[in-house]
């Protein structure tokens, strides 16, 4: 059985650099992946689009992508850039 990766998503994305979420997503490809929003202060829309874009390329292979730990301000954050306040609760391979 192939191991769990788990991140936890910083508070806010680095604007200087790579955010850690693109490396730690590449050094998991092909495996289940945990993701804990718990740290987020604000969710911004390269985040959000790295997560989605993330999230269906693990759904085309039948993998586990998982986004937990949802906090209030997570949640906010979806619904300001326009998404339903539980987009990651819903399995995404149906």
């Amino acid at each position: 059985m192939t191991d769990v990766h788990y991140h936890v998503l910083e508070p806010a994305r680095n604007r200087n650099g790579e955010d850690a979420l693109v490396p730690f997503l590449l050094g998991a490809r092909h495996a289940p992946v945990t993701i804990s929003v718990r740290d987020v202060a604000r969710l911004d829309s390269h985040r959000l689009q790295i997560l989605l874009v993330a999230r269906r390329q693990w759904a085309g292979e039948a993998l586990p992508f998982l986004v937990t730990d949802t906090t209030e301000t997570f949640r906010a954050g979806l619904e300001r850039l326009g998404l339903a306040p539980d987009h990651f609760d819903k399995d995404p391979m149906q």
